[in-house]
């Protein structure tokens, strides 16, 4: 990190959860980070400025975080990613590729890991795997990752595609149809039904956030190029998950059975072994152990 304490990161979707602890993560590191939203004030920048000239400085790192939907809610507005995200994207890169700095800036997309591949193929996907997205979600990050080599193909700057797991280990708001774990914990607790998709069979891999920032450490520290998986390299069930968060609060978890969509991943398996070589990170916190660091309030500020 000494050779990039003094480069900047711009973060866009800055009032994300994750952003935010990225961006603290960071800063209490001494760098320099802005956030960038689709809506300006509060500490926040306007995503459109961007767009204007002179917006990005020699070395700075454009972390990519901003999309409009998750996995579920981009089956209830179908079409929204190519109205809003990609579009933006478009104009993105366009306005990388017209700046002017000296030194490449460094593009980091956070692209879905699970919802990109689609179902495994009786083992772990791989980076050069064929993408087989099954719901709108995954075909639009598939699109935003070809409109990004595109790009570096037409003016050979440098970018990292990072495919993410599932990250968890911080808050999530009750509303918010995605986060298994918090939801379980949350249920357990307070004794409230939890929503249960299919009969939960279905496998993720979930990565707990203090990995996942040790890991954007070493893709940032090295400027690494390419695409990546960035994945626990292990996937449990939600049935597995749960009894370990029943394990952890002490109560059992009231389920409200619901089919399985048909866009949702059910068995999604990732081998992050690309980018162990690349950098020498390992994931370090076994799911149960992130469990009970959650579910005993351990929460990033």
């Amino acid at each position: 990190m000494a050779e990039t304490a003094n480069r900047r990161l711009i973060v866009t979707g800055g009032r994300g959860r994750l952003a935010s602890i990225i961006a603290a993560h960071f800063r209490s590191q001494g760098r320099e980070v802005e956030l960038f939203s689709r809506t300006a004030g509060d500490g926040y920048r306007a995503l459109a400025d961007l767009l204007r000239p002179g917006a990005f400085r020699s070395g700075d790192a454009v972390l990519h975080l901003a999309w409009s939907t998750f996995p579920a809610t981009a089956e209830q507005h179908p079409g929204q990613e190519r109205r809003e995200d990609l579009p933006f994207l478009e104009s993105l890169l366009a306005a990388l590729e017209n700046s002017a700095t000296p030194d490449q800036v460094h593009l980091v997309f956070f692209s879905s890991g699970g919802t990109v591949y689609g179902n495994a193929p009786g083992r772990p996907n791989v980076e050069t795997d064929p993408c087989r997205p099954i719901g709108q979600h995954g075909r639009a990050k598939v699109a935003a990752e070809e409109m990004i080599r595109a790009h570096a193909g037409r003016r050979g700057r440098g970018h990292t595609i990072l495919r993410i797991s599932n990250p968890y280990g911080y808050p999530v708001p009750p509303d918010r149809m995605q986060g298994i774990i918090p939801h379980a914990i949350r249920c357990a607790s307070a004794g409230l039904p939890l929503a249960l998709w299919g009969d939960g069979s279905a496998r993720k891999d979930f990565l707990h956030y203090r990995d996942f920032l040790a890991a954007l450490e070493s893709v940032l520290g090295r400027r690494l190029a390419g695409t990546f998986n960035l994945s626990a390299g292990e996937s449990h069930s939600v049935r597995e998950v749960l009894a370990m968060v029943e394990a952890q609060v002490g109560r059992k978890i009231p389920l409200a059975f619901a089919p399985a969509p048909a866009w949702d991943v059910q068995d999604s398996r990732i081998d992050n072994g690309r980018l162990v070589a690349a950098t020498g990170w390992r994931p370090t916190i076994p799911l149960a152990e992130g469990i009970r660091r959650e579910a005993t309030g351990s929460l990033p500020p």
